[in-house]
């Protein structure tokens, strides 16, 4: 009965302490956003020089989508650089990117394949943070993407914080993204805009970073033996009086489907990492360290919502299995109900200091009612891969499928008569597939390396049934090379027209699988090539 009574009060003490500390956090996060707008400086004093450092590891494809964003940039092109990390890429991805301008390469390759982004960061500024000339340092995972105004806002979010968290957001309209995106705004624009507010540690597990130079020379980004580098070096941030704040105006945007897999390995991956980094630094909550830090160091056992529901009905358990026990007696039923009222409350005030609209208060219900799934779907993962292991290292990112849809309006002829259709287009990291519609008939290529094969593929399918495609590959003014089908990873050619008629030298790209009124029987092809001299060893035609 001692022992029970030991546990039931040690996890009510603790709950009760979560709770307070959850609205104490809701309520600065409110607070706080009025200051924000209070301090923030808008006559911005200069331009920051930037160092980019993106992290690859074999999605060349996003990270020339996310380069060319660059270019796309309201930012003086001097003031920033680009470096991109080759984290044990294979060697046709490594030959996509030599061809990318204006950017240094930085090839990694070691045992463990890959060793992981923060562990590759701590890598890279060994070797440049010496001799680059720059103000801060933007880290950049490879399949983000960024709006034309991304520097202009890190410019001045950096104005008047030194470590900044951003935020991410699944572009993919599926109810599983949305979920996702919920949560990622509690996360970042309630708690751990709270912590900040509250003068609290935050973690760095985001997908975009921002650091300024000074910071790095104080405190240097270095790489752990034991890994979870998003943890460990906020502690020394945190030791040092670092404060890590988060802006939802650094915003980073991904084309992933979400998956109750993908989200529940996502959760076994934090939540282990965190029970690390709180092991590894335990002896700091015997120190004479700051609370705050030692806060910290705790806050990485803080029980999700699904744990503290879990916990409330063992406490509703101990008293009416040991109703005379003292912690029965004395606290009862009754307020471990009322305890968890407190926290149903606690996620409504959330809510409402994020200012969430009807629709995200439907979804935070649907989140609530899938959380204990994806909580014991977490642990079978713990299970599947066990914590630690070589297998778990080289675990990178499963159930998440990075894809781009395309559909199109073409045409079909037969010679006689044409007919409208669409034509589709579903880009993966690893394949593409292309899908002719026409009414409620659909003819499907097989799984491609590139997309101009799987469109070739349909054309040839059509062609046995005496139908002809017009679209760009399949038009005598269509010319891809080797290095055209290389750069743009066989999405695109040279459409030939204005070079033909008009003489121009100008190249004009077009997707394979696009439509115009301008498109010809590619039996005239080799003709029109002829014409303009171009060497046919070097097309490619298919």
């Amino acid at each position: 009965m001692i022992i029970v009574d030991i546990i039931a009060w040690a996890i009510f003490i603790y709950l009760v302490y979560y709770t307070v500390y959850k609205y104490v956090i809701i309520l600065r996060s409110s607070k706080g956003k009025l200051y924000d707008i209070e301090k923030r400086d808008y006559d911005i004093k200069f331009d920051k020089k930037f160092t980019v450092i993106i992290y690859s590891h074999n999605n060349s494809s996003k990270v020339k989508q996310l380069v060319e964003s660059f270019s796309k940039q309201n930012y003086d092109p001097n003031k920033y650089s680009i470096n991109i990390i080759l984290d044990n890429c294979d060697t046709e991805n490594i030959k996509l990117l030599e061809i990318l301008g204006g950017t240094k390469l930085w090839r990694i390759n070691t045992d463990v394949k890959p060793i992981g982004k923060f562990k590759a960061y701590a890598w890279l500024l060994e070797r440049i943070r010496a001799f680059e000339n720059t103000n801060a340092f933007i880290f950049l995972d490879a399949d983000c993407k960024i709006k034309s105004d991304f520097l202009e806002k890190a410019n001045a979010n950096l104005n008047e914080e030194s470590v900044i968290a951003g935020e991410t957001v699944k572009r993919k309209n599926f109810l599983i993204n949305r979920l996702v995106n919920l949560k990622n705004k509690l996360n970042s624009r309630v708690v751990r805009h709270g912590r900040f507010h509250t003068s609290l540690g935050n973690i760095i597990d985001t997908d975009v970073l921002l650091i300024n130079q000074d910071v790095i020379e104080k405190i240097e980004f270095e790489s752990f033996d034991n890994g979870f580098e998003e943890f460990e070096y906020p502690v020394k941030l945190k030791y040092f009086g670092v404060p890590v704040a988060y802006s939802s105006e650094i915003t980073v945007y991904k084309n992933q489907i979400e998956t109750l897999k993908s989200i529940a390995t996502k959760e076994y991956q934090q939540r282990y990492g965190a029970l690390k980094a709180f092991l590894n630094n335990f002896s700091i909550l015997l120190s004479k360290s700051k609370l705050s830090v030692k806060e910290f160091i705790l806050s990485m056992l803080y029980p999700s919502g699904t744990l503290f529901v879990f916990c409330n009905a063992v406490l509703i358990g101990v008293c009416v299995t040991y109703p005379a026990a003292y912690f029965s007696e004395t606290i009862g039923v009754k307020y471990s109900a009322l305890l968890l009222g407190a926290k149903f409350l606690s996620d409504l005030y959330s809510l409402i200091a994020l200012r969430a609209n009807i629709y995200e208060y439907y979804h935070f219900f649907l989140l609530s009612l899938l959380a204990p799934v994806i909580y014991l779907r977490s642990i079978l993962v713990g299970f599947i891969s066990p914590s630690g292991s070589k297998k778990e290292k080289e675990f990178y990112n499963p159930g998440t499928i990075n894809f781009e849809k395309h559909t199109t309006d073409v045409t079909i002829t037969d010679g006689k008569k044409e007919f409208p259709c669409k034509i589709e287009i579903i880009k993966t990291d690893e394949n593409a597939r292309a899908t002719f519609l026409f009414r409620d008939k659909k003819l499907h290529s097989s799984k491609q390396p590139r997309t101009s094969y799987a469109v070739e593929e349909i054309v040839e399918k059509l062609k046995k049934h005496g139908f002809s495609l017009k679209i760009c590959s399949n038009c005598g003014y269509f010319l891809m090379t080797e290095s055209s089908a290389a750069h743009s990873e066989g999405d695109q050619g040279y459409c030939l027209y204005k070079n033909f008629k008009e003489n121009s030298k100008e190249k004009n790209y077009t997707p394979a699988w696009e439509f115009c009124e301008n498109i010809i029987p590619s039996q005239a092809r080799a003709y029109i090539h002829q014409q303009l001299g171009l060497d046919k060893t070097s097309a490619k035609t298919k």
